[in-house]
């Protein structure tokens, strides 16, 4: 949510040509991809909680909410990344957390990308694919 954020709020204040460069069809393009992802996301994730709350939650449900978010989450920051690539006075800390440390690892540590996507196939096919 925070790179979406971000990048709205640049491209709200960022002018170019004299206008913003959030009203140029690129950018609004961008950031509706973005925005599509983060509402995916949170629907997955609002999905997930409700699983919990009723005693439902399978581990290929969290496996499959992790993988997507994750994978959704990589997909936006670069996004973010690509349009705010030419800013020139961000503060390095933060653009280093907010778009580039997060994102890989949360889809790099505690289980990779695929085995989660192997538990979820799992529970689709019914076969293992672990060796």
């Amino acid at each position: 949510m925070g790179a979406y954020e971000h990048a709205l709020k640049y491209a709200q204040e960022r002018l170019q040509f004299g206008k913003p460069i959030g009203s140029f069809q690129l950018v609004q393009d961008l950031l509706a991809r973005m925005l599509a992802n983060v509402t995916a996301c949170q629907c997955m994730v609002a999905r997930t909680a409700q699983l919990q709350a009723e005693g439902k939650l399978g581990d290929h449900h969290a496996a499959l909410a992790k993988a997507f978010t994750t994978a959704r989450m990589r997909e936006t920051v670069a996004w973010a990344r690509e349009m705010l690539r030419r800013q020139r006075h961000r503060p390095r800390l933060r653009r280093r957390a907010l778009l580039r440390a997060m994102p890989e690892a949360l889809y790099s540590y505690e289980g990779t990308f695929q085995m989660q996507n192997l538990i979820v196939g799992k529970a689709a096919t019914g076969f293992s694919a672990f060796v």
